[in-house]
Parts: C-alpha cells; sequence; structure tokens
C-alpha cells in the first residue's frame, strides 16, 4: 500500500510535467497573437521569408552587407529550414491538392513549432544534471514548464530564445564533467589510500592495476563545450558573459589547488581553442557567403583575402561598444536588470534568488566562508552562472528583460525546491511515505510560492502571449486575405500609429506579377509607419499621401488603410471635421494593447463606483464592459479624401 501511494504521487507530477509540455505546444498552434518586441519577427522570420519565398520584406539594420552584426548560421537552421520545408510542402500540395498552405498562419507557427521542440532541451537538461547529482528533478520541471518565460518567450524565434538552450546544454556539460571529475576524484583519493595501506605485494599490483585503469578526464565533453560556446558567440556576442563562468569551472575541475599542474590547466585552454576552429570556420564561411563578401567566383580564382571573411561578434561588439549607438535604442539606469527585470521575468524565482545574493554577501563581509556552498560544487557552479551575466550585462546602459532569459536555468536548479518543495506535489500533500512517517503534514507542506507562482505566470502568459500588440498578426491575415482578392493593378497604402512594426513578408507579395510571358505589373503594398506622432501631422500626411495618389496619371486602382488603436477613436473623431479626409470604419482586432499609449480605464464608471469617482462618464454595467472591451482593439479604417 505504501508503494502503491509513492508511485501514485510519482505518476500525478509526471502527468502534471506532460501536460505543461502539451500546453506549451498547443498555445504555439492557437495561436499566440502577442507581439512581444519587433525582434522575433525581424532578426529571423522576416529576413529569411524574404529569401525563402521571394516576397518582398524589410529587413532591418543589423543585416546590412555593409557592416552587418549579425550571425545567420543559428537562423537558418531553425528558421530558415523550417521556412524551405513550409515552402516544398507548399509546391506539392498546390500540384496535387490545389491547396495553399503558404498563408501568414503556417508562417508564424512553423519557426515557432522548431522553436518549441527546441525548448524542450532545456527541460531535458534540467532532468539530467539533477540526475547526475542525485537530485530530484519533478519539481523543479513544474515550475520551468509553468514559467511564461518558456511558454511564450522559449517559443518565439528570439536570439535571446536560442541563448537559452545553448546556455542549459552548455551548463549540462559542464555538469556532467564536474560530476564525472569528482567520481574520479574519489575513485583516485581511494584508490591512492588503499595502496599505500596494502601489507603485501599482490595488493599493490592489484591497485596500481586499478590506478591505471581510470580514464582520464582532462578533454571531457571539450568539443560539446567548446562548439556549444562559438555558436552563442555567433547568436548573440552576449553569451560570452554567460560562458565565462561554466567555462572556468570546466577548466579548473578536479584540479587540486595544493598541486596544480601548469600542464593540465593549459593543455585544456589550448584544447577548446582548437575545438572551436571548425565552428567558427562554419559560422565565418555561411556570414561571409549569405553577406555577399564571398563568391564561388572568388574561390575557383582563388582571389580570396581577409576581407572577403565577415566576423559578425566583432562587429556586434564594435557597435555596441559606441554609447551614441546604443542612445538610439534607449538608455537605461545599470541598475534596471537587478532591482526591475528580475523580478519582472522570474517574480518569485527573482526575489529568491537576490535574498540569497545578500545572504552570500553578508557572510562574506561576516567571514563566515564555511557556509558557502563548496567551490567545486554544482551548486556554486549555477550560483555564478547566475551573477557573473547578471553583472556583465547590468554594465551596458541598454536593458531589456529579455536579454536576461537564460538565467531561468540556473535559477530553476538554485530555487525551483524553494518555490514547489520536493517533498510537495502541486496539490500541496506530502509526496513521498518516507516523508509522511517522519510527521511533514500537510500543513507543512506549504505551496503558497507556488500559487503565487502560478498567478503571476498566468498573467503574464495572457498578456505578453496574447494582448501586447495581439491584434498585428490579425490584421497582417486580414490584410493578406484582402490583397490577395483584390484585382492585380491595385495599390495598397497602409499607414500605422501607435503599434509595433508590420512584418512585410507575411503577406506574401512580390514586387513582379506575371500576367503573360511578355508582360509583367507591380502589385506593391506601401507601409508608412507614424509611431507616436501627434494626430494633427498624422493627418497633414495621409491629406499629402492621398492627394498625391489621386494626381497620380495611371490607370492604377489604390486603396488606403489607417490602423490605431481603439482608444483613439475619440480623438481621430475630433479632427476629421477639420482633416478633409474621410473615416470609413472596416474592422477591428481583439484583443490588442500598446502599452506605449495605455487605455483610460478611468474615463468611464458604473453605480455605486459613481459616488466615489466623480470625474468619469457615467454609464451602465453592460455599457461599461462593452466600452472597456472596445479600448483594447486594433481598428483598421478605410479613408479616402473627403468629396
Amino acid at each position: 500500500m505504501m508503494h502503491k501511494t509513492k508511485k501514485s504521487s510519482h505518476s500525478n507530477s509526471h502527468l502534471l510535467i506532460w501536460v505543461l509540455a502539451a500546453i506549451r505546444i498547443l498555445l504555439v498552434v492557437i495561436p499566440q497573437l502577442g507581439y512581444i518586441h519587433p525582434d522575433e519577427y525581424f532578426q529571423s522570420m522576416e529576413v529569411l521569408a524574404g529569401r525563402i519565398f521571394d516576397v518582398d520584406h524589410s529587413p532591418p539594420w543589423e543585416f546590412e552587407t555593409t557592416h552587418p552584426i549579425r550571425g545567420v548560421a543559428i537562423p537558418f537552421f531553425t528558421t530558415g529550414l523550417s521556412y524551405i520545408f513550409l515552402r516544398d510542402i507548399n509546391n506539392l500540395a498546390m500540384e496535387y491538392l490545389s491547396i495553399n498552405v503558404l498563408t501568414p498562419y503556417f508562417l508564424l507557427i512553423i519557426p515557432r513549432l522548431i522553436m518549441t521542440l527546441f525548448s524542450l532541451v532545456v527541460d531535458y537538461c534540467l532532468v539530467k544534471i539533477c540526475l547526475n547529482n542525485n537530485e530530484k528533478y519533478s519539481a523543479r520541471l513544474l515550475v520551468l514548464g509553468s514559467s511564461y518565460i518558456m511558454i511564450v518567450y522559449a517559443t518565439r524565434t528570439f536570439s535571446n530564445s536560442i541563448e537559452l538552450i545553448l546556455f542549459a546544454l552548455l551548463l549540462y556539460f559542464v555538469c556532467e564533467s564536474l560530476t564525472f571529475s569528482n567520481e574520479l576524484k574519489r575513485k583516485q583519493v581511494y584508490i591512492n589510500y588503499r595502496y599505500e595501506k596494502s601489507e603485501n605485494i599482490i595488493e599493490r599490483v592489484k591497485f596500481h592495476k586499478l590506478k591505471l585503469h581510470l580514464v582520464s578526464d582532462n578533454y571531457t565533453n571539450c568539443f560539446a563545450i567548446s562548439t556549444i560556446t562559438v555558436m552563442g558567440v555567433f547568436n548573440r556576442p552576449t553569451f560570452m558573459g554567460f560562458a565565462v563562468m561554466p567555462i572556468f569551472f570546466w577548466i579548473n575541475r578536479g584540479v587540486d589547488g595544493k598541486n596544480v599542474s601548469i600542464i593540465q590547466f593549459h593543455s585544456r585552454i589550448i584544447c577548446l581553442i582548437f575545438c572551436s576552429m571548425p565552428a567558427i570556420i562554419f559560422n565565418v564561411v555561411i556570414d561571409s557567403f549569405y553577406y555577399g563578401c564571398l563568391t564561388w567566383g572568388e574561390i575557383g580564382m582563388l582571389e580570396i583575402s581577409i576581407n572577403n571573411f565577415v566576423m559578425t561578434p566583432f562587429n556586434f561588439i564594435q557597435y555596441n561598444s559606441n554609447a551614441s549607438n546604443l542612445e538610439k535604442h534607449g538608455l537605461h539606469p545599470r541598475f534596471m536588470h537587478l532591482l526591475m527585470n528580475i523580478p519582472l521575468l522570474f517574480n518569485v524565482l527573482g526575489i529568491l534568488a537576490l535574498y540569497d545574493i545578500a545572504k552570500y554577501i553578508y557572510w562574506c563581509f561576516c567571514g563566515k566562508l564555511q557556509l558557502l556552498p563548496s567551490i567545486r560544487s554544482i551548486k556554486m557552479l549555477m550560483i555564478l552562472s547566475f551573477i557573473t551575466p547578471l553583472v556583465v550585462l547590468s554594465t551596458f546602459p541598454h536593458q531589456e528583460p529579455r536579454f536576461l532569459i537564460p538565467l531561468i536555468f540556473p535559477l530553476i536548479y538554485l530555487h525551483g525546491d524553494s518555490v514547489l518543495p520536493n517533498y510537495c506535489n502541486a496539490l500541496g500533500t506530502v509526496t513521498t511515505i518516507e516523508e509522511q512517517s517522519n510527521n511533514i503534514s500537510k500543513k507543512t507542506c506549504s505551496i503558497n510560492f507556488f500559487k503565487i507562482w502560478l498567478i503571476i505566470n498566468l498573467f503574464l502568459v495572457g498578456f505578453y502571449g496574447f494582448l501586447h500588440q495581439g491584434g498585428i498578426f490579425s490584421s497582417v491575415r486580414y490584410l493578406h486575405d484582402n490583397i490577395q482578392s483584390a484585382p492585380v493593378n491595385t495599390e495598397f497604402h497602409i499607414v500605422t500609429s501607435n503599434m509595433y512594426t508590420f512584418p512585410k513578408s507575411f503577406l506574401l507579395q512580390r514586387d513582379n506579377y506575371v500576367l503573360s510571358p511578355k508582360h509583367t505589373t507591380k502589385k506593391p503594398v506601401f507601409l508608412y509607419e507614424e509611431g507616436s506622432r501627434d494626430l494633427h501631422l498624422i493627418m497633414h500626411q495621409l491629406k499629402e499621401l492621398l492627394e498625391m495618389r489621386r494626381k497620380a496619371n495611371n490607370l492604377r486602382n489604390y486603396k488606403f488603410y489607417f490602423f490605431t488603436i481603439n482608444n483613439r477613436m475619440e480623438d481621430i473623431e475630433n479632427v476629421i471635421p477639420y482633416s478633409g479626409i474621410f473615416f470609413n470604419k472596416t474592422v477591428s482586432f481583439w484583443p490588442h494593447l500598446s502599452t506605449e499609449a495605455m487605455p483610460d480605464l478611468t474615463r468611464y464608471c458604473f453605480f455605486p463606483v459613481s459616488m466615489f469617482y466623480q470625474d468619469c462618464e457615467v454609464v451602465s454595467l453592460c455599457d461599461y464592459g462593452q466600452r472597456i472591451f472596445e479600448m483594447f482593439q486594433l481598428t483598421m479604417y478605410q479613408i479616402s479624401l473627403s468629396p
């Protein structure tokens, strides 16, 4: 009976783990409408969709051929290969089934599905590290799987998501090497002890042979560690900040501080350098071909020099070392990562981590160094793998929360069992008979931290996964269908305000359409981004565009669309009489929230709230719900000059 209860609790935890993994995949397929940051489109999907599908696109400045700062190897082998697969499937579907699967929906979810599968590598690495270190993993895995970072960020095509996966792999291989070295060290100590205590020559020979049969740990996982590090640096050069501590621990593992072998120490560094060469050459060659610096013709003519090769990490560092360049992207206080981004990203985990850091600093000042984890332990590796990247990234004045995404891995290992204790399950009951027999009651088995963790992460999944800029993808799908059904000689002029940039490639419009062997026509789509400009200036710009297009002497039809957030509708109604422009509200897309122009939720109220707050328009409860609903919409207007 006791064994059956233990097995049942163990099975429940594993079932929840698989359910969370299924939810991660399901939310990708739905799909998630939220648009976290333009980089998720414009550093991978926009660039590769334009090349692979030969459609009009807007590659960002990072991919300019004159001074590129982004490597393309990893985006190609993730997003690029998924698009090649989609292109081939579409060709087959069109030929045999007359079905077009090349749509904005599949352009979005196919790369995300690939990223979701890769994100499961993070879960796998956590399990393996725990098992190799004889630690329980179920509670940690539940906390990791329920994190909005894994559900939202890790399933997007951010370079930061790739950085998380590579960081987890690097820590796994380093931890495996540490475990192997520690085990080897124990065996060496034991055999040396028995050898010294041997009473006769036969026993000495026996233990001498055992000593000779011990496998050397000098270069364990060297190739994997060096390759992962190089791929991480070419993905994001900031990976050097994440990799420095794991590599330091790998170099120093198994070395006795009292008798440091200089040859052993330096041989590992040399091994890492040599093992990194294939990955460096691989990335440099791919980038050089992609950006046109190296061609097969030059190779054939043997006209190759150092100028034919591109080192994108060097360009990245050179660009970001200039403070004026960082200023273009926004400058932040250097404590922003520590005091704001850590709690925002990791909430309960982040607060526990900051508390532990303060505790360790206090112990160091008080001279209580014996209370710190062992310097050669995996726990110390994880602690320093959290602190060091945080310090390195905090030295740069441009600080965004997603830069810290990889830190969730060491944080889960260190504090996951504090959020959800190992002897508890997600329901707050004791999981093992042994711990029940030790009088660990349900009252003792508190999961209050886990409840707070779930509530916060559920909210953030809804906010970043669906609400934040959520109307953009829906509007792109609508525009794509609208453009596809329009006559070939129609121009579309799309003006946007208070919203992120449209991924132009998702409209799937080619520059030239072949009407006959002798005739081609253009079907351009023009995008105008107005950002947060004053509405009167936008109206003036719209009128100029409309008048310019009306004066154009050609036979092409044209349509003008204006996209803006719905809570600006009253402002638009106020300027329409003076603008000379006719606005026709065509369709609205829900949900959508632009944090740059938050809706005024205090504008309307209902009884009895109106008794305490008088600066609002009093409406019925039903109307109040409808007004609030409409505030979280992105609206499309078809515009024309007033008659």
